[in-house]
């Protein structure tokens, strides 16, 4: 099986913080990979760091087998990354469709790629996906629920047909019906070819639906392995899942 991305040695740094401390994580092609952890964890900045946001101070990052770490972030997205942010980051002032039609920017540069969609076809995608964006696809999206402008951001970072999606925090703050449905839905997403790489603070949720998990403690792996078998370890459970398996 070949891996869709390797970090490797990482380090981030924020002036005299160190965020991220020799890091190494590998994500599979075609799998869920989650990262847990604790608020402070380094977690938010690994995701940054590989969309180019936030540069290493050393390290590596191999995505689809090239090297995209001194990449900017126009060209790890054209390479093929999606970038779904925490807090959603909904553009006011655009209706449901035309946030939808911004993350199809630069995608022009990957058409020639093997399972990159017309942008038509990734508006059906996503409608189909989310029912409820096609029901409101000319509703201003700065008056959507919270639910529905996570299905928003999300749908969004599908428009550009990614082959790794990251996703941080997609569940924060959204009623427990919701996020179940954001579960389901990013298991549908895998299941339609791409790769994702999870951040959640939900960590019972994510290990039900991952193939793999680190935890990070301190910008450092503190624990990692099967998602289905990390979901039965002792100090998982009581560090992250609340006592209860």
């Amino acid at each position: 099986m070949t891996n869709m991305l390797e970090v490797k040695n990482l380090m981030v740094d924020y002036g005299a913080i160190k965020a991220v401390k020799s890091l190494n994580i590998t994500v599979p092609r075609g799998h869920i990979v989650a990262i847990l952890g604790a608020n402070g964890a380094g977690k938010s900045t690994t995701l940054r760091t590989v969309s180019g946001i936030v540069k290493a101070k050393s390290g590596e990052i191999f995505f689809d087998g090239k090297n995209i770490t001194e990449k900017s972030v126009y060209g790890i997205a054209k390479a093929g990354i999606s970038h779904c942010p925490e807090g959603r980051q909904i553009l006011n002032g655009l209706t449901v469709e035309e946030n939808l039609r911004v993350g199809a920017c630069g995608m022009a540069a990957r058409r020639k790629d093997p399972g990159v969609k017309t942008i038509e076809q990734n508006y059906d995608y996503v409608y189909t996906l989310f029912p409820r964006l096609a029901e409101r696809r000319k509703q201003q999206a700065n008056t959507l629920s919270g639910g529905e402008q996570q299905m928003l951001a999300i749908g969004r970072s599908l428009m550009a047909s990614p082959k790794l999606l990251i996703m941080d925090e997609p569940s924060l703050g959204l009623a427990p019906i919701i996020v179940a449905s954001i579960f389901k839905c990013i298991k549908e997403i895998r299941q339609n070819g791409a790769t994702v790489l999870l951040v959640e603070q939900n960590a019972l949720q994510s290990l039900k639906i991952a193939d793999y998990a680190y935890v990070l403690e301190l910008g450092k792996v503190s624990m990692e392995g099967k998602a289905s078998e990390l979901i039965h370890d002792e100090r998982l459970v009581e560090a992250y899942l609340g006592g209860k398996k």
